[in-house]
């Protein structure tokens, strides 16, 4: 989606904000109280951005069963969700510090999106409630790791859930060699014979080893996977790995979001990202950060999206970049739709109303994780 430069902030902001309240239900404007867990490492407070931005995930994505769209326009919603966008829910309620929320979109997920022989559906249909019957390991991982904050902000015991995802998502998207796949073929009953560097999170298969020995080797294989890993000047990666040659496949283009993705794993890993950090900060100084680029480090798009600057505000955050993460954190805010339309509160495109799913969760992610000292707009 093109960036639009449309953005003003034109809200009362209290003296100060103790409590605050978000739409809970779908369907109706009923409120639920917001608790914050003091932690150091989060956004305390919610900003006028992020309360508008929740709302409208409330109220204009979730359907009238509580499943996030895809997407919503001024034309029609997409009639399917995701499990990605479930997962980056459970993710943002759980640091959010709200058990109720969290323990909806936890019970609307296993609901509609989990198989009863226990993998998740990759995507459903809203009306119908039909899953596509594959799996995606980094949405399983997302959803594991929601369970795990979950369990560390005290909203609840997830211990029996955690122990039974562990065992479910090693029996599915783990092959028989130990390493993890991109996906589970529920109807041919086989998983892929490759995986995608940008799905694997070693942070969560590291917790999940400690409540399921099976997941040491699986986590050790990604780490050696990312450790491994080729990259070219401008700290570019591969997009995939095949399992059965151990060969790295480069794409055509750079995706942004997949090599971000792939860089704060790659962090966590325990490698340097200094290569990808210099490209985002020369990027920086040219007043954009494009969806694609080819392997030189030339643009081969124009489009830029929330999810791309969101996620290069954390990625940098992560590496102690305070300046160049606060010009992506502004960068965001300013493709959230500040019109006083029906579409107020979304990231995405004011005349239309289009508005993903993937981006609206990920400037809330942003906003709950990452701190600007000086937010004054």
């Amino acid at each position: 989606m093109k960036k639009r430069s449309l953005f003003f902030v034109c809200m009362i902001v209290l003296a100060v904000i103790v409590q605050f309240r978000f739409f809970n239900e779908p369907t109706n404007n009923k409120l639920t109280e917001a608790k914050v867990n003091p932690d150091s490492t989060l956004v305390n407070n919610p900003k006028p951005e992020e309360i508008q931005g929740f709302q409208f995930l409330q109220t204009k994505m979730r359907s009238s069963k509580g499943i996030i769209r895809y997407l919503v326009e001024s034309k029609s919603p997409a009639t399917y969700g995701v499990s990605e966008s479930m997962g980056q829910a459970m993710e943002y309620t759980a640091l959010l510090g709200d058990a109720k929320l969290f323990n909806e979109y936890a019970a609307t997920t296993d609901k509609y999106f989990r198989d009863p022989s226990g993998y998740y559906y990759w995507k459903i249909d809203v009306i119908s409630k039909k899953g596509e019957t594959t799996s995606a390991l980094v949405d399983d991982l997302r959803i594991a790791k929601a369970y795990f904050i979950a369990n560390e902000k005290k909203l609840g015991n997830y211990d029996k859930q955690i122990e039974k995802l562990a065992e479910d998502i090693y029996k599915f998207d783990v092959d028989t060699q130990g390493y993890p796949c991109d996906f589970y073929d529920g109807t041919a009953k086989s998983r892929a014979n490759e995986v995608s560097l940008f799905y694997l999170d070693v942070e969560t298969m590291e917790k999940l080893s400690k409540v399921n020995a099976n997941w040491s080797v699986p986590h050790k294989n990604a780490v050696s996977i990312l450790s491994n890993m080729p990259e070219n000047q401008h700290g570019f990666y591969p997009q995939t790995f095949k399992i059965d040659t151990k060969q790295y496949i480069w794409p055509s283009s750079i995706n942004m979001v997949e090599n971000l993705y792939t860089a704060i794993d790659v962090y966590k890993a325990g490698k340097s990202t200094s290569s990808f950090i210099s490209f985002l900060k020369t990027q920086i100084k040219q007043g954009k950060i494009y969806n694609h680029y080819n392997s030189d480090g030339t643009p081969a798009d124009q489009d830029e999206s929330t999810a791309i600057y969101a996620l290069a505000a954390r990625f940098l955050v992560l590496n102690n970049e305070f300046e160049a993460g606060e010009w992506c954190y502004r960068q965001t805010l300013d493709l959230q739709i500040s019109d006083k339309n029906a579409f107020a509160g979304g990231f995405g495109e004011p005349e239309t109303g289009l508005v993903y799913a993937f981006d609206q969760l990920e400037a809330l992610l942003m906003l709950r994780t990452v701190e600007i000292k000086n937010d004054s707009q």
